[in-house]
């Protein structure tokens, strides 16, 4: 338990909650920690397994651990560093296996903890490649991304839905009911999470990034397309940012506004020609 508590308090203390991935491709791979409040989750590798630890953020008191067997992260959703997984009110927590969207794995693994005991809900072990992408707020639906792999280099996705209480992936493919294109390409390069609702800006592949809103509730997407024609060169730098109630911006590498789009009618009101 010493070694445990001296690693959590320096992960608890470090500039700390930059993520690393630990995974490449299409999905940003998963990360060492997540935080909500005063409580930060992280794993730590020991050999062939993974400590899970809840620390007390202020003084790195180690709250509880779990030894887990394998190993496993927390899911990055974002190249931007953006980590998920924590469940709205905090009691559940989802863990992925870092292999999860290899282009050679024929399974993907995810783990559901209860993070007031550190204890496995449920493990979950579904054929192909998956990567997490959000959860329902009443923890019931966990999204996922399913990578076809056209190329490591023009990756291929689309959105599912795994039902956690009957325990089974959906068969309804997640899409904008106004085109019903349900596989698409790009890389996500920022997430911005409120009102119920998961933003994700894609970029780096096909004509134009575009932004995917997806209803956390209703499991449903609108794809919003920005209005460049082409990929700009500094997409990975891009990202979305809340202004004021209504409004989801785009932002460039210095902050500048590159375009504005109105988060209730899920539309776009500006941008600039040259981004």
């Amino acid at each position: 338990m010493g070694k445990v508590r001296a690693v959590a308090a320096a992960l608890a203390c470090a500039a700390a909650t930059q993520a690393v991935a630990l995974g490449a491709g299409p999905s940003p791979g998963v990360t060492q920690g997540i935080t909500r409040g005063d409580v930060r989750y992280a794993v730590i590798a020991s050999g062939t397994n993974t400590m899970l630890v809840a620390i007390r953020r202020d003084g790195g008191r180690v709250l509880r651990s779990k030894s887990l067997r394998g190993a496993w992260g927390v899911p990055l959703v974002a190249y931007d560093g953006t980590a998920e997984g924590l469940s709205r009110d905090g009691r559940r927590l989802i863990l992925a296996s870092p292999t999860n969207a290899s282009p050679e794995t024929k399974g993907s693994a995810f783990l559901v903890v209860d993070t007031r005991r550190l204890r496995i809900v449920k493990a979950l072990k579904l054929k192909g490649s998956f990567s997490f992408d959000a959860l329902s707020p009443n923890a019931r639906y966990l999204y996922l991304i399913e990578h076809l792999w056209a190329t490591e280099s023009t990756p291929r996705y689309r959105v599912r839905a795994y039902d956690l209480q009957k325990e089974r992936l959906l068969a309804r493919v997640i899409s904008d009911k106004s085109s019903w294109e349900t596989d698409m390409a790009g890389f996500p390069v920022s997430r911005l999470s409120h009102g119920g609702w998961a933003y994700t800006l894609y970029g780096a592949v096909g004509p134009r990034p575009f932004i995917h809103a997806l209803d956390l509730t209703d499991g449903v997407a609108i794809c919003i397309d920005m209005p460049w024609k082409y990929q700009p060169g500094k997409v990975f730098e891009f990202r979305l940012r809340r202004d004021g109630d209504r409004h989801l911006v785009v932002a460039g590498p210095r902050g500048r506004a590159l375009a504005v789009v109105d988060m209730q009618d899920k539309r776009l009101v500006s941008f600039v020609r040259d981004p």
